[in-house]
């Protein structure tokens, strides 16, 4: 019994994160109430506070949960090649693209409608580690080819995992920005990866 009763609370809480995010995207921020996060999944005020004190702690879950899971779907292991890295960032492009969800996420994350900068230090400082990892895991891979002979001996490690985190981030900007567009986002991370990195590849 107790088993179950355990299962059924995680259950409730999913419900709440996924009532949350659809009106933190439809809503913003401040227009959001725990009543109508209820009132979606037909739940009490009370309960939706039993397992989230705040708007801000449904926020630090939602990206908790949505991170951790998309990251499960991404390729295991660290690219060695730069092929490997290409494939391995278009296929990030190719699980967006299929997640609805996820992309009202990531509209809501970009754009971060009426957070507050108290809103703002409070998540991030709970999970701040969590969504850096990635841009700490592309420095590390950029200098294993860097060592590897994959990239030119003069290339700034730095700056290459700077202007590419800045274009994987200025493509999601643009492609979750609701304008009408013909390319796909991983057309378009494909095409600027290699502009990228075909200066400072070493040619074979």
């Amino acid at each position: 019994m107790a088993r179950k009763t355990k299962e059924d609370a995680e259950q409730t809480r999913q419900a709440i994160l996924d009532s949350a995010l659809q009106t933190f995207y439809e809503k913003g921020f401040s227009r959001t109430t725990f009543d109508e996060i209820a009132r979606r999944i037909n739940l009490t005020k009370g309960a939706v506070y039993w397992h989230f004190r705040n708007k801000t702690d449904l926020i630090s879950a939602i990206i908790v949960q949505k991170i951790t899971s998309q990251r499960k779907l991404y390729p295991q292991g660290m690219p060695t090649t730069i092929e490997e890295l290409r494939q391995a960032v278009v296929c990030r492009a190719n699980i967006i693209e299929k997640d609805v969800d996820f992309k009202r996420f990531l509209f809501f994350m970009v754009y971060r409608m009426e957070w507050s900068t108290a809103v703002f230090d409070k998540v991030w400082s709970e999970v701040g580690e969590l969504c850096e990892l990635p841009d700490k895991k592309l420095g590390e891979v950029l200098l294993f080819l860097k060592e590897h002979g994959e990239l030119k001996q003069n290339t700034d490690i730095q700056e290459l995992s700077e202007v590419l985190t800045a274009f994987w981030k200025g493509t999601i900007d643009k492609y979750i920005s609701g304008v009408k567009q013909n390319k796909t986002l991983s057309y378009m991370i494909t095409q600027g990866f290699d502009m990228i990195m075909n200066g400072v590849r070493v040619e074979k």
